[in-house]
């Protein structure tokens, strides 16, 4: 009997000490499931304000490349309206020019046959009459009037091409061509457009000594009073 219970208590001790174990090891095993959680937890908190983070930066970052944004559109709107007024007055000055252009031309033809209707009525080539010297107004280089330049020098002829037209000059009206003061030549108006003109130079000046871009003083109509240059 006694026997009986004393197997009876080693079977109960054996199961209890089993039962035991294996309480011990789902403890561990929860244990240790709770502290990987807890650990994935704090990874998921730390990515998450990392995230929290990184995207209050890109907003900033957001904001400034929309005020940059803005702020480009309103230059490159400033500029295309300044190209735009700019393509237009270089259209404008481009038809001025073609403008200029043809008057310089029609001067030139003008001018070249007035020439030689000239020498054909003189009987011979200008060079070999005899020099008169015109009779001018003499007038410093530096008097407020300098109101035009030279555009064209046709040597052959004589003649240059100024900026002066309807407005400014008239036909036999003299004009200074000067250069840094020194007077160069003088010269009487033959053709007159509109903004331009054409002059022959009068008798012992040279056409080689004159420029294109040479200040233009107008002095006027030549007249008996005027001062004959020496």
């Amino acid at each position: 009997m006694i026997a009986v219970v004393s197997a009876g208590l080693l079977a109960a001790l054996i199961v209890e000490d089993v039962s035991r174990r294996s309480f011990e090891r789902r403890y561990r095993t929860v244990v240790e499931s709770r502290r990987q959680l807890t650990m994935q937890v704090a990874e998921i908190v730390a990515t998450h304000d990392g995230l929290r983070r990184d995207l209050d930066q890109e907003r900033r970052r957001s904001a400034e490349l929309a005020e940059a944004l803005r702020s480009t559109r309103v230059q490159l709107e400033e500029t295309v309206g300044r190209l735009t007024e700019e393509t237009r007055g270089a259209g404008e000055l481009n038809m001025r020019l073609a403008r200029l252009q043809q008057q310089m031309d029609q001067l030139q033809g003008e001018l070249a046959i007035a020439l030689q209707d000239r020498e054909d009525a003189a009987g011979a080539p200008q060079e070999s009459r005899p020099v008169q010297l015109e009779r001018i107004i003499v007038s410093h280089a530096t008097a407020p009037g300098l109101q035009g330049r030279v555009l064209s020098v046709h040597q052959d002829w004589d003649f240059v091409i100024i900026s002066l037209g309807w407005g400014t000059v008239r036909i036999g009206d003299t004009v200074s061509i000067i250069r840094n003061d020194r007077l160069l030549a003088h010269a009487r108006i033959e053709r007159v457009q509109e903004s331009a003109c054409a002059a022959t130079l009068l008798p012992a000046w040279k056409a080689a000594d004159i420029r294109a871009n040479d200040l233009v003083h107008v002095l006027g109509v030549n007249d008996d009073e005027t001062a004959e240059k020496s």
